[in-house]
């Protein structure tokens, strides 16, 4: 007498667990940012004068570049996952997307200074208020992101499996696409009022 034994295979996931964790932290971001843009907006709508007469002007033509500089990010952390889907573990456009990150936020630092020096500062103004608060939380989400960038460039340096790794760029790569894709919404709102 034979008895059959069933061995459940293990399926492959279509979606990983890391992808679909970053979706819920997604959507909780976007619905932050949508309260913070909101409330942006209506205040923006109900201003006599916007932004107040007496608030220093912001820096248009070097956010501009400093734009084009986190949108080249995003450029090279798509070939990177492109690479990785290729089977090719080079690290050069991970790096460069980490050294176009640390640039966008130390330029915006640096302009931050600046803006505090000409007298903007949160407490000048609501618009110096907005300014500071929507800037801000960004320029925190740009930390975050790097500090995701730096955990994928020490995950290539352990021994895991491709598949493992591909799944963490998936997951870091679409925390970083929303950070990139955020700023210019922020940037047309804010500084092209």
């Amino acid at each position: 007498m034979e008895t059959a034994i069933n061995i459940p295979l293990r399926e492959k996931k279509v979606v990983s667990d890391g992808v679909i964790g970053m979706i819920f932290v997604l959507a909780t971001e976007a619905m932050f940012f949508s309260g913070l843009i909101s409330a942006f907006v209506i205040n923006r709508a109900g201003a006599m004068v916007w932004p107040p007469a007496d608030q220093p002007r912001l820096p248009i033509e070097v956010t501009a570049v400093n734009t084009l500089v986190l949108l080249a990010s995003a450029v090279t952390l798509f070939l990177f996952g492109r690479q990785v889907k290729n089977n090719r573990k080079s690290n050069t456009l991970l790096i460069t997307t980490i050294i176009l990150g640390l640039t966008f936020l130390t330029v915006q630092g640096t302009e931050w200074v600046k803006l505090i020096g000409y007298g903007l500062t949160a407490h000048s103004s609501l618009f110096g208020a907005f300014f500071y608060t929507l800037i801000g939380v960004h320029g925190l989400h740009v930390i975050a992101g790097l500090l995701v960038l730096f955990y994928l460039a020490a995950s290539l340096t352990k021994t895991i499996s491709l598949e493992a790794l591909r799944n963490k760029v998936a997951a870091c790569s679409m925390y970083w696409y929303f950070v990139v894709a955020v700023w210019p919404v922020l940037y047309i709102l804010v500084y092209l009022q």
